[in-house]
Protein backbone atom coordinates (compact mmCIF):
# COMPACT_ATOMS: atom_id res chain seq x y z
CA UNK A 1 0.00 0.00 0.00
CA UNK A 2 1.34 3.56 -1.10
CA UNK A 3 1.18 6.23 1.25
CA UNK A 4 0.94 8.80 -1.35
CA UNK A 5 -1.87 9.64 -3.39
CA UNK A 6 -2.50 12.47 -6.29
CA UNK A 7 -6.09 14.12 -6.43
CA UNK A 8 -6.87 15.93 -9.70
CA UNK A 9 -8.58 18.32 -9.48
CA UNK A 10 -8.14 20.89 -11.82
CA UNK A 11 -7.01 19.75 -15.59
CA UNK A 12 -8.53 22.34 -18.77
CA UNK A 13 -8.57 24.89 -20.45
CA UNK A 14 -10.75 28.60 -19.27
CA UNK A 15 -11.53 31.54 -20.30
CA UNK A 16 -9.85 34.78 -18.54
CA UNK A 17 -12.77 35.52 -16.94
CA UNK A 18 -13.48 31.69 -15.42
CA UNK A 19 -9.64 31.50 -14.39
CA UNK A 20 -10.07 34.18 -12.52
CA UNK A 21 -13.21 32.98 -11.09
CA UNK A 22 -11.69 29.55 -10.12
CA UNK A 23 -8.58 30.66 -8.92
CA UNK A 24 -10.12 33.16 -6.62
CA UNK A 25 -12.62 30.71 -5.23
CA UNK A 26 -10.06 28.43 -4.67
CA UNK A 27 -8.04 31.30 -2.82
CA UNK A 28 -10.94 31.90 -0.93
CA UNK A 29 -11.60 28.59 0.38
CA UNK A 30 -8.31 28.45 1.45
CA UNK A 31 -8.17 31.45 3.09
CA UNK A 32 -11.70 30.64 4.98
CA UNK A 33 -10.17 27.26 6.35
CA UNK A 34 -7.19 29.51 7.89
CA UNK A 35 -9.87 31.82 9.32
CA UNK A 36 -11.97 28.66 10.74
CA UNK A 37 -8.73 27.41 12.29
CA UNK A 38 -8.38 30.63 14.05
CA UNK A 39 -11.53 30.95 15.08
CA UNK A 40 -12.02 27.41 16.38
CA UNK A 41 -8.59 26.88 18.17
CA UNK A 42 -6.97 27.91 20.96
CA UNK A 43 -3.58 28.51 19.45
CA UNK A 44 -0.81 30.17 20.68
CA UNK A 45 -0.24 33.83 19.76
CA UNK A 46 2.58 33.22 17.28
CA UNK A 47 0.64 30.24 15.58
CA UNK A 48 -1.82 32.44 14.90
CA UNK A 49 0.60 35.57 13.49
CA UNK A 50 1.49 32.64 10.89
CA UNK A 51 -1.65 31.75 9.72
CA UNK A 52 -2.73 35.55 9.48
CA UNK A 53 0.97 35.61 7.57
CA UNK A 54 -0.37 32.45 5.14
CA UNK A 55 -3.81 34.40 4.44
CA UNK A 56 -1.78 37.65 3.29
CA UNK A 57 0.55 35.10 1.15
CA UNK A 58 -2.61 33.90 -0.61
CA UNK A 59 -4.28 37.37 -0.77
CA UNK A 60 -0.90 38.79 -2.29
CA UNK A 61 -0.28 35.40 -4.82
CA UNK A 62 -4.11 35.99 -5.83
CA UNK A 63 -3.63 39.23 -6.86
CA UNK A 64 -0.59 38.45 -8.75
CA UNK A 65 -2.36 35.68 -10.53
CA UNK A 66 -5.01 37.73 -11.28
CA UNK A 67 -2.75 40.70 -12.97
CA UNK A 68 -0.91 38.07 -14.73
CA UNK A 69 -4.34 36.60 -16.46
CA UNK A 70 -5.20 39.80 -17.06
CA UNK A 71 -2.17 41.17 -19.16
CA UNK A 72 -0.93 37.74 -20.29
CA UNK A 73 -4.29 36.05 -21.30
CA UNK A 74 -6.04 39.43 -22.09
CA UNK A 75 -10.19 39.35 -21.83
CA UNK A 76 -10.69 37.28 -24.77
CA UNK A 77 -7.66 34.81 -24.15
CA UNK A 78 -7.41 31.34 -22.51
CA UNK A 79 -5.84 29.83 -19.94
CA UNK A 80 -4.67 26.15 -19.60
CA UNK A 81 -5.12 25.03 -15.70
CA UNK A 82 -3.37 21.86 -14.37
CA UNK A 83 -4.10 21.78 -10.27
CA UNK A 84 -3.26 18.32 -8.98
CA UNK A 85 -3.15 17.62 -4.98
CA UNK A 86 -0.80 15.64 -3.54
CA UNK A 87 -1.55 14.00 -0.46
CA UNK A 88 1.06 11.82 1.30
CA UNK A 89 -0.30 9.90 4.39
CA UNK A 90 1.69 10.22 7.68
CA UNK A 91 0.95 7.78 10.92
CA UNK A 92 2.18 9.02 14.44
CA UNK A 93 3.77 7.12 16.85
Amino acid sequence: MTNQHDFQLINGRFSSNEAELLISELAQAKIQHHMRRIAWHDYAEEDIKALEVRIREIETDLRETIRLIKTTAGPEGSVDIEGVIRMRFVRQV
